[in-house]
């Protein structure tokens, strides 16, 4: 079962997703480095959200350790 907190997460990661395909298109020349930004931060958001409930648990214990 996916948390409060996890789709918050995926929300975010498709929301940049969605700027960044909205700025690639729209703007003539966007700076490289902000569609990099846009585009890695949505994939890991997302991914970070999409992640099952015992690895998000796992993870959580782990950052919370300091590992």
């Amino acid at each position: 079962m996916n948390t409060e907190k996890q789709r918050w997460f995926a929300a975010a990661g498709g929301l940049l997703a969605a700027a960044y395909l909205a700025l690639n298109n729209l703007l003539p020349s966007p700076p490289e480095f902000l569609l990099g930004l846009l585009l890695g931060l949505g994939a890991a958001l997302m991914l970070t959200g999409l992640l099952p409930a015992e690895a998000w648990r796992k993870l959580r214990k782990r950052k919370r350790r300091g590992e």
